[in-house]
């Protein structure tokens, strides 16, 4: 008798280790090439129960997605939850200004943490996030951040030819792009061009380009 089949059964267990080797089979190789076949060989339990919990590959599939969404809000939650409840975030400069620095920080650390979540994002792009429409569960990172910034608009806070929706747009793509470009920036070895800026320093940059890019410029 094996290790394994001494182990008793531990659904929760086998949930885990699934979705973390489907997470990764995913972005290495994308939704289409991703195979059931290969997730359950790396995850160590047979498909027939990767069927049984998620139906077929595009539920497991939202499964990871919605993983990564609840674990990007708590992340979220954490730094950001107090300054979206205070009424004064859209009516302050100041407030205003620390929250864009949260957001863009937070969602900076989140994916740097999570790279493989870059990766599916980068493999939807790829493909036009035609697996991204088919599913039934989608991440609604923009509504909030839309509201915000429309009622941040109207108290003149972020520039009047600033449409608000371009604000959650900005905010997705001063992250995972930049987050890219900095791997690229690693392999430079012009020092010049890198102007000796480490991670840190770097994140710094994007905060400033967003602020500067979308704030009133009298308030700053």
């Amino acid at each position: 008798m094996t290790e394994r089949s001494k182990r008793p059964y531990d659904a929760a267990r086998a949930k885990s280790a699934i979705l973390a080797a489907a997470e990764q089979l995913f972005a290495e190789h994308g939704y289409s090439a991703a195979r059931i076949d290969a997730i359950a060989s790396a995850s160590g339990y047979n498909k027939s129960l990767i069927y049984q919990y998620y139906q077929d590959k595009l539920g497991l599939y939202v499964a990871v997605i919605q993983r990564a969404d609840q674990l990007g809000n708590e992340a979220f939650n954490a730094v950001v939850a107090e300054m979206l409840a205070d009424a004064e975030v859209t009516r302050s400069p100041e407030k205003f200004k620390r929250f864009l620095e949260a957001v863009l920080k937070t969602s900076y650390r989140f994916m740097n943490e999570n790279p493989n979540y870059v990766k599916i994002f980068a493999w939807e792009a790829a493909e036009e996030w035609k697996t991204w429409k088919q599913i039934s569960y989608a991440m609604d990172e923009f509504t909030p951040f839309y509201e915000l910034a429309h009622e941040a608009k109207k108290n003149k806070i972020i520039r009047q030819d600033i449409e608000p929706i371009m604000i959650p747009i900005l905010f997705m793509n001063s992250v995972i792009p930049f987050l890219q470009s900095f791997k690229r920036l690693e392999g430079i070895t012009n020092d010049r061009l890198k102007a000796g800026m480490d991670s840190q320093q770097f994140v710094e940059q994007i905060v400033k380009l967003v602020i500067y890019g979308v704030m009133e410029p009298s308030l700053l």
